[in-house]
């Protein structure tokens, strides 16, 4: 699975910002949701100048192109110009059992989580919540998963069961996936709400790059 992880070196400083900036905006606008999980819309970088947030807006820009230029080198070359351009970005505080089904993300080619607050979420394999889960991870799961529903299993493709990889949140790590990936996040319950930022990523250049087909 092709997943960029990074530490942001400046989130001691922009972290308690973005958590002052989230809950007063969840503060003004309880339209986001009063339950388990809050969610605001997803033009958060359209709606709200703040320093905290530029500065993390170019973390995340910088390592989208890191991740998307490793992949894509050989199609590159005839590139120019490439520009990455995050189509949405919005927050989500949980508690109480908050949580979310398997999941794509539409219209981008990149997605992402960063982590503000980890809270109690899960750290390790072993580390689980009150209800015998893992608390608040989010679970990636590759193309092999397609597989193994009701399939035949034997020594010969046991390599199949090995679908999936756990991202255990940690304050200030940014998580950059393939948007066509499918995830989930855990239930979440702690005494400190997860807050983290998801977004949208879409990458172009000067000119257009098409696919060739060939039938030799």
């Amino acid at each position: 699975m092709p997943i960029l992880s990074r530490k942001f070196g400046q989130y001691q400083q922009v972290n308690p910002d973005l958590l002052e900036l989230f809950y007063d905006y969840k503060l003004r606008h309880p339209e986001g949701g009063a339950g388990a999980l809050y969610s605001s819309p997803d033009n958060l970088h359209e709606e709200i100048s703040h320093p905290s947030l530029e500065k993390l807006t170019r973390f995340i820009t910088d390592g989208v192109f890191e991740i998307a230029s490793e992949v894509n080198r050989p199609y590159w070359q005839k590139a120019s110009n490439i520009r990455v351009n995050l189509t949405g970005i919005w927050f989500q505080i949980t508690n109480g059992y908050g949580f979310h089904e398997t999941h794509v993300h539409g219209n981008c080619s990149w997605s992402g989580v960063y982590y503000v607050r980890a809270g109690d979420s899960s750290r390790s394999p072993g580390q689980k919540g009150d209800n015998g889960m893992p608390n608040g991870i989010t679970r990636f799961y590759g193309p092999h998963m397609e597989y193994t529903a009701g399939g035949h299993g034997d020594l010969g493709n046991y390599y199949l069961q090995d679908h999936s990889l756990d991202s255990f949140p940690e304050d200030g790590r940014l998580v950059i996936f393939p948007a066509h990936l499918k995830h989930m996040v855990f239930p979440y319950k702690g005494e400190q709400d997860r807050v983290i930022v998801s977004f949208h990523a879409q990458v172009f250049g000067e000119s257009e790059l098409r696919y060739g087909y060939s039938f030799a």
